[in-house]
Formats: C-alpha cells, sequence, structure tokens
C-alpha cells in the first residue's frame, strides 16, 4: 500500500470518526430531545385533562365527561382517553377500540413506548388527600419516530458529502508529498546500497525539505563514522593479539612460571592496562607461592614443635593441628565432628573441677586461657597436665597452645611434699610437747584411779569420771595425729572445693604448740562462715604453715637481737566480701628490707643460715595460690610483715 493511498484512507477514516461522532451526538440530542419532548406532552395533557374533570366527577356528571372526552380527542395525536373511578369503574371513555380492548400499562419513558407507538400515560384525580379516580390517555409516537429518522437521513448525507470532498483533497495532497517522500526513498536506497556520497534535492522550506536536509547531513555523519569505524576496527584487530598474547602469559603464569617478561606496559591504553594488570597477578602469584611455602615451612615447624598447636578460625572451629596435637589426641579427635570447635574440644578431652557445672567450668577456664599473660591448666582424662594458652590473631582466628607439664607438676609436687616434710621436722618438738599434755593427762588420770580402786575399791562413779576425762584426752591426741598425717601425705592434685575456714583452723592448730612452746601469741579472725574455696585443701593448709612458720622464724629473729622485749604475735584472719576472700598473716618480726621483699617468692631465695631453710616455701606457695586462681604479696606493716592471700570463693 502506498504512502498516498495510507494518506487518503487516512484522512478519510478521520473523516469518518468525526462524522459518525457528530451524528451519534445530533441524533442523541434530537431524538433525545423530541422523544422527551412527546413524553412530556403526554403527562401534561393527562394532568390538564385530570383538571378539567374533577368537578364532573364528583359530581357523576356523565354527559359532562363524554362531551370533554369528545372534544380532547380531536388532538390528532391522541388514540384514546378513559376516565375512572376511585374503584376502577370506568366513567367515560373514547378513540381507537383496540387501544381500549387492551389491559392498561403506563409507560415509565419514551422508549418504553416505542414497542406499540404509544405512550399510555395515567394522572389521579385528587382533592387534598382524597382520590375520587384517575385519567388514562393514549399518545401517538409516530410523528416524532418520523422525525427522527428524517433527522439521520440528512446527517448521512451531509456525512457522504464531507467525507467525498475530504477524500479528494486528500488525492491531492498525498501525490504533493509522495514526490518528495520518493525522493527521500530512493536516497536511503543508495545509502544502503554504500554509495554514502549520495545526496536528497531539497526543495521548499516545509518539514519535508527539512527532512531531506537532515538526511543529508545523516550520509555525511555515516561516512565520517564509517572511517572511523575502519579504524577502530585496525586497532581492535591489533589490540586482540595483544589480549590474546596477555592471556597466554596469564596461563603460564598459572601454571607457575612467574619469570616471564610482560610486553606492553608502557602503553596508556587498554592494553596498556592489562599488561600492568598481569604484572601484579604475576607478582601476586609470586607472592602466593612465596606465602605456601612459607605456610609449609610453618607447618613443619609447628610439626616439629613439642607444643601441642591447633588454630581455630574466627567461629572457633578447627583449620589446623600440629603432629604433636594430633599424636597426644588421636582418640578424642577420631570422636569428634571434622571442623570441631575448641569448646567440643574441651568437653571430650577433659573433666572439669569438681562442684562447677560445665558451662561454668569453660567460661571460668577460657577467662584465665585468654588473660595477657594468662594461662589455665587442662587436665585430660587419662591424667595428662597441659598448661594452654589462647592467642587472638586478627584476620586468622585464634591460636592454642598447650604445653604438657605433667612432670612439672609431679616435680612440684615432689618439692611440696619434701618442703611439708621439712615443715613438719620443724614442728617435731611442738607436736610432742603438744602430745604430751593429753598423754599426761591420761597418765595421772590413771594412776589416781588405780590409787583409789586400791584403797576404797571401785568405785563406779569415780572410775567413770576418769575414764571419760581419759576418753578425752584420746580424742584430742588423735586429732592432733590425724591433722599430721592429713598434712603429711602425698598431695593427689585433685581440685576441689573445700571449707576455708576448716582448712585455716587445722593449720592453726598444727602450728599452736609449737608457738606456744616459743611464747609466741597467735589471734584468730576468721570471718568466713561456710564459705568454699576450690583447689587442694591439703596444699592449702600448707601455704599458711609455711607463712606461720616463716613468722615464727622472723620473730624469734628479732627476739634474739633485739631482746625479750621485742613483741611476740603472728594474726590470722579471713575477710570474705563479694565472691572473694582475703587471707591476711601478720606478725611482729620486724618486716623485711626491700631488695629481699623483692626476690621473696623465688625458688631457692632465702635468708636464713645454710641448713635452717630451702628457699623453696614461699615460691611453692606462690605456685599454688596462683593455680587457685588468686595471688599472693606480701608487705611491711608497723613492726612486722603481711602476708595477703586473695582467693575467689565457689558459691
Amino acid at each position: 500500500m502506498s504512502f498516498r493511498l495510507k494518506t487518503i484512507l487516512g484522512i478519510a477514516l478521520i473523516e469518518l470518526v468525526i462524522m459518525v461522532v457528530l451524528i451519534f451526538m445530533n441524533q442523541l440530542n434530537f431524538g433525545g430531545t423530541a422523544s422527551s419532548e412527546a413524553y412530556d406532552r403526554g403527562r401534561v395533557t393527562a394532568q390538564l385533562f385530570s383538571t378539567m374533570v374533577t368537578d364532573a366527577v364528583i359530581s357523576t356528571d356523565l354527559a359532562t365527561i363524554d362531551s370533554m372526552i369528545e372534544n380532547t380527542l380531536e388532538n390528532d395525536e391522541l388514540i384514546y382517553l378513559r376516565v375512572l373511578d376511585s374503584r376502577g369503574v370506568v366513567f367515560s371513555q373514547g378513540g381507537d377500540a383496540q387501544a381500549l380492548a387492551r389491559p392498561f400499562s403506563e409507560d415509565p419513558d419514551f422508549d418504553s413506548a416505542l414497542s406499540d407507538h404509544r405512550i399510555d400515560v395515567m394522572n389521579p384525580i385528587r382533592i387534598g388527600n382524597q382520590d375520587f379516580g384517575r385519567v388514562e390517555l393514549g399518545l401517538s409516537t409516530l410523528r416524532v419516530e418520523h422525525g427522527i429518522k428524517l433527522a439521520l437521513i440528512w446527517n448521512l448525507v451531509i456525512a457522504l458529502t464531507g467525507m467525498t470532498l475530504v477524500a479528494i483533497f486528500g488525492f491531492v495532497l498525498g501525490s504533493i508529498l509522495t514526490g518528495q517522500l520518493s525522493s527521500l526513498r530512493d536516497g536511503a536506497r543508495m545509502i544502503e546500497g554504500g554509495n554514502l556520497a549520495h545526496r536528497v534535492p531539497v526543495q521548499g522550506r516545509d518539514e519535508l525539505a527539512d527532512t531531506a536536509l537532515c538526511f543529508n547531513n545523516m550520509a555525511k555523519a555515516l561516512a565520517t563514522d564509517r572511517a572511523a569505524l575502519e579504524a577502530q576496527q585496525i586497532d581492535l584487530l591489533e589490540k586482540r593479539e595483544r589480549t590474546l598474547e596477555m592471556v597466554s602469559i596469564m596461563r603460564e603464569i598459572v601454571k607457575g612460571k612467574t619469570l616471564l617478561a610482560i610486553p606492553s606496559q608502557q602503553r596508556d591504553d587498554e592494553i596498556g592496562e592489562m599488561a600492568r594488570a598481569t604484572a601484579v597477578f604475576r607478582n601476586s602469584m609470586e607472592e602466593i607461592a612465596a606465602a605456601r611455602r612459607e605456610q609449609a615451612r610453618l607447618i613443619k615447624a609447628f610439626d616439629h614443635l613439642g607444643e601441642q598447636v591447633a588454630i581455630f578460625d574466627s567461629n572457633e572451629r578447627v583449620i589446623f593441628t600440629n603432629a604433636a596435637f594430633r599424636e597426644n589426641n588421636p582418640a578424642i579427635i577420631a570422636s569428634l565432628p571434622l571442623a570441631f570447635s575448641f569448646e567440643e574440644y574441651l568437653v571430650s578431652a577433659t573433666f572439669h573441677s569438681a562442684g562447677h557445672e560445665r558451662d561454668a567450668w569453660i567460661t571460668e577456664f577460657r577467662k584465665k586461657a585468654q588473660a595477657d599473660d594468662g594461662s589455665a591448666e587442662l587436665v585430660h582424662s587419662d591424667g595428662i597436665r597441659l598448661l594452654v594458652r589462647e592467642t587472638m590473631v586478627e584476620n586468622i582466628g585464634m591460636i592454642v597452645i598447650a604445653t604438657d607439664i605433667t612432670e612439672l607438676r609431679t616435680s612440684q609436687a615432689q618439692a611440696a611434699h619434701a618442703s611439708k616434710l621439712a615443715t613438719l621436722g620443724e614442728m617435731a618438738a611442738g607436736l610432742a610437747h603438744e602430745l604430751n599434755q593429753p598423754l599426761g593427762v591420761i597418765q595421772m588420770a590413771t594412776g589416781n584411779m588405780l590409787r583409789r580402786i586400791e584403797k576404797h575399791g571401785l568405785d563406779e562413779t569415780y572410775a567413770a569420771g576418769k575414764l571419760e576425762r581419759i576418753a578425752g584426752q584420746t580424742e584430742r591426741a588423735s586429732k592432733i595425729i590425724d591433722h599430721m598425717r592429713i598434712f603429711a601425705r602425698r598431695d593427689d592434685q585433685r581440685t576441689e572445693p573445700f571449707n576455708l575456714r576448716n582448712a585455716v583452723q587445722s593449720a592453726t592448730t598444727m602450728m599452736r604448740a609449737q608457738l606456744s612452746g616459743s611464747g609466741i601469741d597467735l589471734d584468730e579472725t576468721l570471718d568466713c562462715k561456710d564459705m568454699q574455696a576450690t583447689g587442694s585443701k591439703v596444699m592449702f593448709e600448707q601455704v599458711l604453715v609455711n607463712l606461720l612458720a616463716n613468722a615464727r622464724d622472723a620473730i624469734l629473729e628479732r627476739v634474739a637481737r633485739d631482746g625479750d622485749a621485742t613483741p611476740k604475735r603472728i594474726s590470722v584472719s579471713v575477710v570474705t566480701e563479694g565472691d572473694g576472700a582475703t587471707i591476711i598473716v601478720s606478725d611482729t618480726g620486724g618486716g623485711m628490707p626491700e631488695e629481699i621483699r623483692a626476690r621473696l617468692f623465688e625458688p631457692f631465695f632465702t635468708t636464713k643460715a645454710p641448713g635452717k631453710g630451702t628457699g623453696l616455701g614461699l615460691s611453692i606457695s606462690y605456685g599454688i595460690i596462683q593455680n587457685m586462681g588468686g595471688e599472693i604479696n606480701a608487705s611491711n606493716v608497723n613492726d612486722g610483715s603481711r602476708f595477703t592471700i586473695n582467693l575467689p570463693v565457689a558459691a
């Protein structure tokens, strides 16, 4: 279909749509007005006639009603007219007999009356609120319908005439336009064939002339762009060769050849950027290779370490274990998932302290292990003891290093036991004196009872009193021996809660006789009720015995130096506050120089004469308190020394 035909048909179609709309609106307006007026005329006629016959109906003047009906029916549009009373009985009627014979049905509008070409309306005869009857009439619609059809015919004639004129005008306009468009079409075909030098003739100053001018400019721009594209194509082919060369070099680098030369790095285009990126990639691969070599070296070094090393990621899932860790934990590792967590390892490999819930124990253990310069001790179910330290490393996770201290703890236990035996040796004289007192009482009570029996025979009341006294002294001696036996036994290194007050009293009981024999007063202030500490009770008692023995020696040295006027008193107090307890042992031994106090807890350091001390007592005491999670320190107060022990207490 040609552009000219499209133009004619388009204009005709537009005209057709406009005419259809105008005809529709005209018919709608005219028909609506005519039909509305016809219906209103019927309604008004009924109202007027009902007013006219009201008096005749009320007076039942049938002659008047007949006369009025006859006169009204002279109107050509009226088909019938009927007057009825309030009961529906016909007073009078006239007009078309067939219409009167049909049942009356009132038409609500003009459209409903088109079926029988008659408008049926009714109007009541009413005075006030009282009905006296009604008027029914039929009005013909034929005249109105004829007028509407005639208007439609004239609208169609006008529309056809207008469309014919528009078609002729469109034909002429299309012929003018298609002439210039043909020139544009021919020019486009020339451009399509590759002739970018062709130009379309420009005629006039209208839009088609502007289009032709734009077409010529487009052809000129296309010619310029073609030359640029050809140059770019040559450049792209060259870049493609360089790109393939870079890809080949990258493949060689991935294979491990990192000593390759990379050309084109001095260029300022994309190839230069790719070349420089390839150089960076080569250097990165070299660094990765070096890092892998370093990693292998570190893994080898870790595997040669005697300590057990495990590395966990930021989610605390294991990512590396060294040979020592794997060799010492084969059964434990086999029972855990592939990427086990540190807490899963703790639960599977250790048992927690008695009297502590597992989660609370793990929290306390990790708090110690993660502290600055802190460490925590693990006890495997097979008795192996490990000293564990956790270190957080940025971008890696957590490094756990565990050192086997089983032999160290055994040696420490042996040294502590030797220290206890040495302390017992020093306490032997005092303990013998302490035992002699109940033995003397027993001997005296037994002798008195035997003499009483020889003189007066057996007096049961007297004998019962003596035997009761003997039993009390025997129990006293038994307690002293029990304290010595418990203190002297080898520690099993078990950690468990113990009563802090009982432990302090046991230590002071063992030392009281010896201190009393030396004329030293021992004061106790135990404000700890039923507080529990966690650790080895026997080892804690050894710490107190060591402190009391050192306090005794300091006081006796001062007495030997300054005379008997020296006050001789040792005080032991326990105070609890919150979740901690403080044990203070102070004396009147004159204190200690600063240089001695600084080295007080060093192993084998002692100020006593040769043969009177090993220098291990305070060092062992320091280790015992530290293993219990506490701390011990010394200071000079007034005229003596004071040792302060801070311990956490159990719930």
